[in-house]
């Protein structure tokens, strides 16, 4: 999987578009109607700077009042994936499809810029990710069906949505999820390791619901 990521990555800086990319678009295309033009808009918005920092807000918040610190720290942890996007856009610098407005300095520039990765399918994979992992561990029953069906639901569809909407490649959604799977996956090893920690034993069980 890494090995892939690097080898997409390369290619999205050494290529301006890919051969999946004018055809992925064209096809997302001939699904427009309304009512796909709306759901598409509406994930697509629950992306945005704004909105992503009141989710992880409200998750922290959350677990803090639960006393689930641990948790709720790692919550915090999931926006490293916006540095994570902002250092590989860029060492990439690939243009973004179409035209965007160029709001903000730094970090925030930079981001809106360039096209790959896609900040939206990196934070959406990391965060509802962690969130749908956590689920499992922690809930049972519908409650626990629900909310992992609701993140993945979430995450399939973030990157369908940017590539409808003319901000990214097809090429820039896929690393996008090969590398936010990497980032979800580190991020739930120290999780493990953390709560291994807390307990003073390495045989504790991650995975044991402690709610």
């Amino acid at each position: 999987m890494l090995a892939f990521a690097i080898l997409l990555s390369y290619a999205a800086a050494m290529f301006p578009v890919l051969p999946l990319d004018l055809k992925t678009y064209e096809e997302l295309k001939e699904q427009a109607n309304p009512l796909f033009d709306l759901l598409m808009k509406w994930v697509s918005d629950l992306g945005e700077l704004a909105i992503a920092i009141a989710l992880t807000a409200i998750a922290m918040v959350t677990l803090a009042v639960r006393r689930h610190w641990i948790e709720a720290i790692f919550m915090l942890v999931t926006t490293s994936s916006v540095l994570l996007t902002f250092v590989l856009k860029e060492l990439i610098h690939r243009t973004r499809p179409f035209p965007i407005d160029q709001n903000g300095t730094g970090i925030i520039q930079s981001i809106n810029e360039y096209s790959y990765p896609s900040g939206h399918v990196l934070f959406f994979v990391v965060f509802f990710g962690f969130f749908a992992y956590l689920a499992w561990i922690h809930f049972a029953g519908r409650r626990r069906v629900i909310v992992i069906a609701i993140c993945g639901v979430l995450i399939l569809l973030i990157g369908p949505s940017r590539v409808f909407l003319g901000a990214h490649w097809a090429s820039d959604v896929l690393g996008s999820y090969i590398i936010g799977t990497i980032w979800l996956f580190l991020l739930i090893f120290a999780y493990q390791w953390t709560v291994r920690r807390k307990y003073h034993d390495p045989k504790v069980n991650p995975y044991i619901r402690r709610v």
